[in-house]
């Protein structure tokens, strides 16, 4: 059995109404106080990801032309504009402080969305890696990202976190229509840490998830 041709590219306005599908898909469980299973999509209009794919925000996943998963995320610019920085002030930070970041080129990975099913992990983890290749190698030296603790504490990328070398740093109180008061775990990663990380995977792992060359291509190497 062949195995199925992973694609990553940039979001055009044709894939909007995908994207929307994919995060109206991935809603938060109203019965659980923990998930790992995957995660879940809140908050972002769908004017927001028209606007979003039109900056060149949003790069999809697909397997054998079926678009499955997209990543969202925001660089410099649009990310002073976005509400974590807007709010850095009222983050509770623990162990970073927003002033070591403000002369820096900093980027925001705001949201990682795949359907269910096997490519979850390995496809999934593509599409991360790749994103926050090109970031780094876009001339980021920080990236940004939140996961929810509360009302359901979302653990679905802690493991990821933890391979890329990413550290939690603070929380923020959140407000998100539909759902309410919300709290959002801030994470950290710089370029050297994630470089250590990601090259030492790619050479132990070199086909494994056939990671390699899509990494390698994000990093210009």
């Amino acid at each position: 059995m062949s195995r199925p041709v992973i694609a990553l590219r940039r979001a055009t306005s044709d894939d909007l109404e995908d994207v929307v599908a994919i995060k109206e898909a991935l809603s938060m469980p109203v019965d659980a106080a923990t998930t790992g299973g995957g995660g879940f999509i809140l908050g972002v209009s769908r004017e927001a990801y028209a606007a979003a794919i039109a900056a060149g925000c949003v790069t999809l996943l697909a397997l054998d032309a079926q678009t499955v998963g997209y990543a969202r995320a925001l660089p410099d610019p649009q990310q002073r504009a976005a509400e974590v920085w807007r709010r850095r002030e009222a983050i509770a930070w623990d162990g970073l402080a927003p002033r070591d970041l403000e002369e820096r080129a900093i980027a925001y990975f705001d949201q990682l969305a795949v359907l269910p099913g096997p490519h979850r992990r390995g496809p999934g983890a593509a599409l991360a890696l790749r994103v926050l290749a090109e970031l780094f190698a876009g001339g980021h030296e920080h990236v940004l990202t939140t996961t929810l603790r509360a009302p359901v504490r979302n653990t679905a990328a802690y493991a990821y976190l933890r391979r890329i070398g990413a550290r939690r740093v603070g929380a923020l109180d959140e407000r998100y229509p539909g759902v309410g008061a919300v709290v959002s775990d801030i994470h950290h990663l710089d370029r050297p840490t994630f470089e250590r990380h990601v090259l030492s995977f790619r050479d132990r792992y070199p086909t494994a998830t056939r990671l390699g060359a899509i990494v390698a291509a994000g990093l210009g190497g």
